[in-house]
């Protein structure tokens, strides 16, 4: 529901309100523009939204604090990379964006920092100077905030004498692990069923965007934690109105669910991370589920070094997305150069080159 617009600007009611309850609150404002403006606004906003789901980020579900400068960079580079905008496009798009964190600020009610939106208007004037956007793909955590994470979300059962609890806790760590070891999509983990898992090679069936299904494959240490969950979860004795094989493999355990298995939302698991995420100190960026994505298709591509078994894994529809995630280290473009020139040879000292240029006849 759009908030009334004759009250306070900092009615404390807005506060948690989500991304997209603003922009529609943003777009019937008559201080945004005129209408035909407003128009233009909101076909650069959805363009935004889009965006959002595109990366795991339900606008309905996640609020402002998300709402940073790499977040508004990287649709910028999503929408020229990805989606083929042109630069007029591009900068009427990017105008709508710009214009609504104004707003934003004018109401007090814009999450970013002073120090990041610097960078945001760094970010803008290069792209108004027609400059390639900068690269802004997430960088994917590393092991040791990985290692943090996973200790803050093992640690709980051992504090916690509420069953739910110990059963969330045990639950938290099976996603972590299923997340960073299979590359699943926050979407598909919540919508993944117990029929869909296969004891015989660790594997589950997931259904992707537009309906596509992919297998994916569970680490050891990823399997036994998400096997582990649903045996205390059978024994607490919760109960499942349906099929069996129809439950959800993670569910709820709040006061709410009481003693049934129900589903959880891609918005519970946000908010989960955020937790986890907060309790180990690590900025709250670069622990997200998109972010656990991009961090196994890194490690998938630089084990394999093969673009298309990384987008099969993924279950990208197009090889220009995987290449976006999957960015060669520095480091590989090194060892690839040495083995193609690292026997420091000129090509003129090649004999079978020489010898062919001996044969060649001066027609001059």
């Amino acid at each position: 529901m759009v908030p009334d617009l004759n009250r306070p600007a900092l009615c404390p009611t807005l506060r948690g309100m989500t991304i997209h309850a603003h922009i529609e609150w943003f777009l019937t404002d008559a201080a945004a523009g005129s209408p035909l403006t407003r128009r233009t606004y909101r076909t650069g906003l959805n363009r935004f939204r889009e965006y959002l789901l595109a990366n795991d980020l339900d606008p309905e579900v996640q609020e402002l604090e998300i709402l940073q400068a790499s977040l508004v960079l990287g649709w910028a580079s999503w929408l020229t990379d990805m989606q083929g905008v042109n630069r007029r496009t591009l900068l009427t798009y990017l105008s709508a964006i710009v214009s609504f964190i104004a707003w934003l600020q004018v109401r007090d009610l814009q999450p970013i920092a002073s120090s990041d939106y610097a960078r945001l208007q760094e970010g803008m004037r290069r792209l108004r100077r027609n400059q390639k956007p900068p690269e802004l793909v997430p960088h994917p955590p590393d092991d040791p905030e990985l290692n943090e994470l996973l200790l803050v979300a093992r640690r709980l059962p051992l504090t916690s004498a509420d069953p739910r609890e110990r059963l969330a806790a045990a639950r938290n760590t099976a996603i972590l692990e299923t997340l960073l070891s299979t590359g699943m999509r926050v979407g598909e983990l919540v919508a993944l069923r117990t029929r869909e898992l296969d004891e015989a090679d660790s594997s589950a069936w997931v259904t992707g965007k537009r309906g596509r299904t992919r297998k994916v494959f569970f680490a050891a240490f990823a399997w036994q934690s998400t096997t582990e969950y649903l045996r205390q979860r059978h024994s607490a004795g919760l109960t499942y109105r349906g099929p069996l094989g129809d439950q959800p493999v993670f569910a709820r355990h709040d006061r709410r669910a009481g003693t049934e298995v129900l589903p959880l939302s891609t918005g519970a698991v946000q908010r989960m991370f955020r937790k986890l995420a907060r309790r180990a100190g690590l900025d709250l960026n670069d622990v997200t589920p998109h972010a656990l994505r991009h961090y196994f298709g890194t490690r998938m591509y630089r084990a394999t070094s093969d673009l298309a078994v990384t987008q099969t894994a993924l279950g990208h529809a197009s090889p220009v997305t995987t290449r976006i995630y999957a960015k060669l280290a520095d480091s590989a473009v090194q060892d690839a150069h040495r083995e193609a020139f690292g026997d420091g040879q000129s090509p003129t000292a090649s004999p079978r080159i020489n010898s062919d240029r001996s044969q060649v006849r001066d027609t001059s």
